[in-house]
């Protein structure tokens, strides 16, 4: 019986649910108005009353605007047309053989679609005015009579500007290829350069760049957009980019190649006139990119308070005067020398601040240690791995302006200003990290 059952279920899956699915489908394909599939359209062709807009597929997902010619294609925006062609539905036929199309706004169509396909087949169709109920569009092909309705979401799928159809990347490249950042504006330069997954800084001082900083950047870059052309065109003297007021070199290790980004003079406010340096087309783009430029300094720097891998970490030592507190951990757990276990949030508390917290401010060339209280630390923390010193902190006196503590890692020359909050989490008592103990049932 159990085999019956699973061979007549089998069978009602595959002959009712699959074949529904399959049936479904079907009906779908048959209402399709093209019988084409999207990879096989290489010519788009978009025709209105006042102008034309068209495009030939070069390469696998390449597109170049023929009409009108000289302007940089959006290639996402042309393989989304190309999908949509192959997705058009033809719903009811209105008019058979209609001699007149006039009514159904078909004598001057809003829009006029026509695909060539890599075997040569042409596909035309032309959108007309909208049915009584505002729901669908008249639509005919031009190689028959008949009129038939579509959703009118076609008609508006269509309808493109040339603005909408060009290239409107700011500068093409992947943010992963970028091994160095230049930025030059007036007499001012930055220049930072990737190290295996670490930024260091070059200019205007060698120190270690944020890496956050450095990705948020090249990555505001590759997905900036142009926000207009200029009506009229301008030539690069006008728009202030001969020379540039600013000029952003990325260099792409991967294709060994610059991607230069220019910026010239305001166009309107908060805006400004650009251009890739490979291409002649100048547009305006929006304030971002140029505020991210004139950031201070001490935003590019990296601002860590030290670089230590946490799983490393073995042992925590907390020297405060004449007094030593050493934690170990043990798998999971940390523990006192005597074995007593520590509360696992105040220790991880710890780590934290060490791991997230910044800098809010660094010295690069601090006075003697005495002016900072670094001369006799109020606390010093050791992090190890065995025997093996991976950092060692040293706290000092509180800081006015900016307010917090003066840090000194022994990794660095610099003096750095922390957030007191840091301090306090290592400036605790022993019996205030031990975990209390369950009582006795």
């Amino acid at each position: 019986m159990f085999v019956v059952f699973a061979v007549l279920g089998g069978y009602v899956y595959f002959k009712e649910f699959r074949g529904q699915e399959e049936r479904q489908k079907q009906e779908e394909t048959k209402k399709r108005l093209f019988s084409i599939e999207e990879k096989d359209i290489t010519e788009i062709s978009l025709a209105y009353p006042d102008r034309t807009l068209s495009a030939v597929k070069k390469g696998e997902k390449q597109w170049q605007i023929t009409s009108p010619a000289g302007i940089d294609a959006d290639p996402d925006e042309w393989e989304q047309l190309a999908a949509n062609v192959a997705r058009i539905d033809r719903e009811d036929t209105v008019a058979e053989n209609a001699s007149d199309v006039t009514p159904f706004g078909l004598k001057e169509p809003a829009v006029k679609l026509t695909a060539k396909t890599k075997d040569g087949k042409a596909l035309e169709v032309q959108f007309g005015g909208e049915n009584p109920k505002k729901t669908h569009n008249y639509a005919k092909l031009a190689s028959a009579g008949d009129v038939f309705l579509v959703a009118n979401n076609w008609s508006k799928t269509f309808t493109k500007t040339v603005s909408d159809v060009r290239n409107k990347k700011v500068l093409e490249f992947e943010p992963d290829d970028i091994d160095s950042v230049k930025i030059v504006d007036g007499t001012k330069e930055l220049e930072a350069q990737k190290s295996g997954e670490d930024w260091q800084l070059k200019k205007p001082i060698d120190t270690k760049a944020d890496p956050g900083e450095i990705s948020s950047f090249t990555s505001s870059v590759r997905f900036a957009r142009v926000s207009s052309f200029p009506e009229p065109a301008v030539d690069a003297k006008t728009a202030g980019l001969e020379p540039p007021a600013i000029r952003i070199t990325l260099r792409d290790g991967k294709a060994k190649a610059d991607r230069t980004l220019l910026i010239g003079k305001t166009a309107e406010t908060d805006r400004y006139y650009a251009r890739d340096a490979s291409r002649d087309t100048i547009f305006i783009i929006d304030k971002e990119i140029v505020e991210k430029t004139r950031k201070p300094l001490f935003d590019w720097r990296d601002k860590s308070i030290t670089r230590v891998d946490r799983d490393k970490i073995e042992k925590i030592q907390v020297q405060r005067g004449a007094e030593t507190v050493s934690m170990l951990k043990a798998g999971t757990e940390w523990k006192l020398s005597d074995n007593k276990k520590l509360q696992w949030d105040k220790v991880s508390a710890m780590l934290n601040g060490v791991d997230f917290e910044k800098a809010k401010d660094i010295i690069d060339s601090p006075k003697a240690l005495p002016a900072y209280g670094l001369d006799k630390p109020r606390l010093q923390v050791v992090l190890s791995e065995g025997a093996n010193e991976l950092a060692r902190i040293s706290f000092g006196a509180e800081s006015k302006m900016p307010e917090g503590i003066y840090v000194k890692t022994a990794d660095s020359p610099s003096v750095k200003v922390v957030a007191k909050d840091v301090f306090d989490k290592f400036n605790v008592k022993v019996e205030e990290l031990v975990e209390a103990e369950k009582p006795k049932s």
